[in-house]
């Protein structure tokens, strides 16, 4: 026995029953079940290329996500929404390291985004940037947020969208009664949000960037596409804009954009400020659409509501100088009260590139250098686009065969001049009066 103690413990076998012992105990020769592979187990093995695309399958949505690596807010979704469930197998990650790093790529690079608050934006922040920076487009769902020191009603006239067979009671929260000294009543907190949202695609703060001559990338650095759906924004409540959406809009994501989509815009003096505002993130000519409401918040959730076509037009930048300038000699004090700045005109700043040319478009019975093409969605949720021609002087789209440059003014949408309004043709009269 002692023997046998020696050989065995200097893994030396003395039969080959011993031997085949100590092979099965051995914790580096020991073969699990799910160590085997499948030609072992005597299941068909699946090429490699296969699998990489049943991965890809399964990691794609047939609808946005919605405020991914943040909790849901269920008074943001609609009920369909509500409904849905699991949308993609996210369980493929758990199952080795390669489908984990293939199928965590395949889910940031096949999916689009919808977020709702402005917190779950800067929370896509803990994301890791080589995969923030592959993310060409996402949709904002801004639902506005309306407060009041007093149990007041207020509502949304029936006005905001043809499906609507009644005025709707607005969601408005209770805030406490301030000192006599500040100024109580209802209060709104719209623009705002937008500022909220946009100041979020910010750069986040990154401790490992270490570049001292170029500035951290924004959150969605590739970003060419943004879509703001607009809730339950009243075209009677809401006062104009203040200064922090068009430093946002204008300076800091100022001609970034290929294409900006904007649905329940109010259209009413505060709404075509604001548009005018959010128009200063497109580039030389961009494509701003504009349509109606897409949804209407309740206290529990959203409703969906029906749209059809975009109102789209192309935005053109101004230079700076007077002499260059088609609506004749403006200051450097006037520029930001021109009316050019509320027609969806903005400043060129240095020497931004403009939108990029799309090819393959159609010929024109006018001359190229005076029309712009583009291809504009034809309808509000539909991924189809159809070919569209614009003025490449007032940006709007040309559709009468006799066009004329005197009609260049009009919108296709209402069929009236732009700016229109009140206070933007008061601001055209003080001019003339100077």
């Amino acid at each position: 026995m002692k023997l046998k103690r020696i050989l065995r413990e200097n893994g030396i076998s003395w039969s080959s029953v011993a031997q085949a012992h100590l092979k099965q105990r051995d914790p580096n020769m020991r073969k699990t079940r799910s160590s085997r592979s499948a030609h072992e187990l005597g299941r068909p093995c699946l090429p490699t290329e296969v699998i990489l695309r049943i991965l890809k399958l399964a990691m794609r949505s047939p609808h946005p996500i919605v405020d991914p690596l943040s909790p849901l807010t269920p008074e943001h979704l609609s009920e369909h929404e509500k409904a849905r469930g699991n949308q993609i197998a996210i369980h493929f990650l758990a199952t080795c390291k390669a489908l984990h790093i293939e199928g965590t790529r395949y889910l940031w690079a096949g999916n689009s985004f919808v977020f709702t608050t402005a917190q779950a934006l800067r929370n896509f922040a803990e994301l890791s940037p080589k995969f923030r920076s592959n993310i060409t487009h996402v949709n904002l769902r801004i639902v506005a947020r309306y407060y009041d020191d007093q149990r007041r009603r207020h509502k949304l006239e029936r006005c905001y969208h043809a499906d609507l067979k009644k005025d709707q009671l607005l969601k408005v929260q209770l805030r406490p009664k301030e000192t006599p000294l500040v100024r109580g009543g209802f209060r709104c907190y719209t623009w705002t949000q937008i500022v909220d949202f946009l100041a979020a695609l910010r750069a986040p703060y990154d401790p490992a960037y270490r570049d001292k001559k170029n500035p951290r990338p924004r959150l969605l650095p590739s970003l060419l596409s943004l879509r703001l759906d607009l809730v339950n924004f009243s075209d009677t409540l809401l006062p104009f804009s203040g200064s922090e959406l068009h430093d946002i809009a204008s300076h800091e994501l100022g001609c970034t954009l290929n294409e900006l989509q904007v649905t329940g815009m109010p259209f009413d003096d505060a709404g075509m400020k604001a548009s005018a505002e959010l128009s200063g993130m497109l580039k030389d000519e961009g494509l701003y659409l504009d349509g109606p409401p897409s949804f209407i918040a309740h206290v529990r959730y959203v409703q969906s509501l029906s749209g059809n076509k975009w109102c789209a037009r192309v935005i053109r930048a101004w230079k700076g100088n007077g002499t260059d300038s088609d609506y004749g000699d403006v200051t450097d004090e006037d520029m930001d009260d021109h009316v050019a700045h509320f027609s969806g005109y903005h400043p060129r700043l240095g020497a931004l590139p403009p939108a990029p040319v799309e090819e393959g478009h159609p010929a024109s019975t006018r001359d190229e250098e005076s029309v712009i093409w583009k291809r504009v969605p034809t309808s509000r949720d539909g991924r189809a686009r159809s070919w569209v021609q614009f003025s490449r002087f007032s940006g709007y789209e040309i559709t009468d065969p006799d066009w004329d440059s005197d009609d260049e003014g009009l919108c296709p949408c209402c069929g009236e001049s732009h700016p229109g309004s009140s206070f933007l043709e008061f601001l055209v009269d003080d001019d003339l009066a100077d």
